[in-house]
């Protein structure tokens, strides 16, 4: 059996080998354990299925001991303890007819901005796995038609190097020429490298602060979940609604996405189904769980929502305003027109008394009339 596997400084290694099938980065079948209080290792990775697109790739990367291990999976896992080091190799196949140059790097993994695990760009500076993996060779591999090349690589964790899980991966890239004034187009494929520092695991999840705004006439809701630990974790969460006749839960999305230590991802969830009145405490609760290991569930702060039919309210409001208006107008008319009235009546009553009296008015058409020269 010829492995081109080495282990310096006591290390061990475990070298994971995938099928043949050619496929672009699929990050999201990450899984490494490490438990509590325990030696850190890493835990079996499903294997994920090939993408059509990579199934059409002009070319194919795969592990140098392929089908000589009973692991399985489509990455590069190893277990090294801080200041070993460890040799390996991928093998280029190229499909086409044509010699192929290809591009071959060391990247870290991150998180990326919606959702799953991406490797870092050539030229990013790396501060990970993607520092610590060196080639033997030179970055630019060119492939005969038809054949393959083996390109060996080295991995060294310095010294100091803390316990937990590190993710980084070694991408080959393939550049097409822009034809005509056209766009150069690349295509990578990337495969995994874990890397389990033995030690004590850390789980740590923490949340930041339960965001809100309305959304489709309800409520959206948006926390992100960091990972503050040293191990890989995925998690799953939901939004907690208490108040009103019965308590329920929302799930928050995405859901079992992997989160790499130092890393954090952001999720959502949405609350309809208002009431017009009434109130509602909403808390996101999400649960972090090492795949083969230990789970920890976190909460987040409580939001405390109120709901009232402003709208209506302010109709009813400004209806007794205007009819308390109105009210206000026609009493203090009616009071200047039974002013008025007993002003009449009070005069009217002082010329009853006077005409009785036989003393008129001096401005009475009668008293004119009394008053005037005789009649011949």
């Amino acid at each position: 059996m010829n492995s081109c596997l080495r282990a310096q400084g006591g290390a061990t290694a475990t070298h994971r080998a995938r099928f043949p099938a050619l496929w672009s980065l699929l990050l999201t079948g990450l899984v490494l354990a490490l438990a509590p209080g325990a030696q850190a290792s890493p835990a079996p990775v499903p294997s994920p299925t090939p993408s059509k697109s990579a199934e059409g790739a002009p070319f194919g990367v795969q592990a140098g001991l392929y089908g000589l291990t009973t692991l399985t999976g489509g990455h590069f896992g190893y277990a090294l303890k801080a200041g070993a080091r460890i040799e390996d190799s991928a093998v280029i196949y190229n499909k086409s007819d044509e010699a192929r140059t290809f591009q071959v790097y060391g990247a870290d993994v991150t998180n990326a901005a919606g959702g799953g695990l991406a490797p870092a760009q050539e030229g990013q500076k790396m501060a990970a796995v993607g520092a610590w993996l060196k080639l033997d060779s030179e970055a630019t591999v060119t492939v005969r038609p038809k054949s393959s090349a083996k390109v060996r690589f080295s991995l060294a964790v310095p010294a100091g190097t803390p316990p937990g899980s590190y993710l980084g991966s070694l991408v080959t890239a393939l550049r097409t020429p822009a034809v005509s004034g056209g766009v150069n187009t690349e295509t990578r494929i990337a495969r995994l490298v874990e890397l389990t520092v033995p030690g004590t695991a850390d789980l740590q999840v923490s949340l930041t602060e339960l965001e809100h705004r309305p959304a489709g006439g309800g409520e959206e809701f948006t926390v992100t979940v960091r990972n503050t630990g040293n191990v890989l974790y995925t998690f799953s969460g939901t939004l907690n609604i208490t108040g009103g006749s019965s308590a329920r839960t929302v799930p928050l999305t995405p859901a079992g996405i992997y989160v790499i230590p130092g890393g954090s991802a952001t999720i959502t969830g949405r609350l309809t189904d208002l009431p017009d009145l009434g109130r509602r405490a909403v808390t996101a609760s999400v649960t972090a769980t090492v795949p083969g290991g230990t789970a920890k569930t976190v909460d987040s702060n409580t939001v405390r929502l109120s709901y009232f039919p402003w709208l209506i309210a302010t109709l009813i409001v400004g209806g007794f305003l205007a009819l308390g208006l109105l009210l206000f107008i026609t009493r203090k008319r009616r009071r200047a027109w039974l002013r008025r009235r007993a002003e009449e009546r009070t005069a009217l009553r002082a010329l009853r008394r006077e005409l009785r009296a036989g003393n008129p008015s001096a401005d009475d058409p009668h008293e004119a009339q009394a008053g005037g020269a005789e009649h011949p």
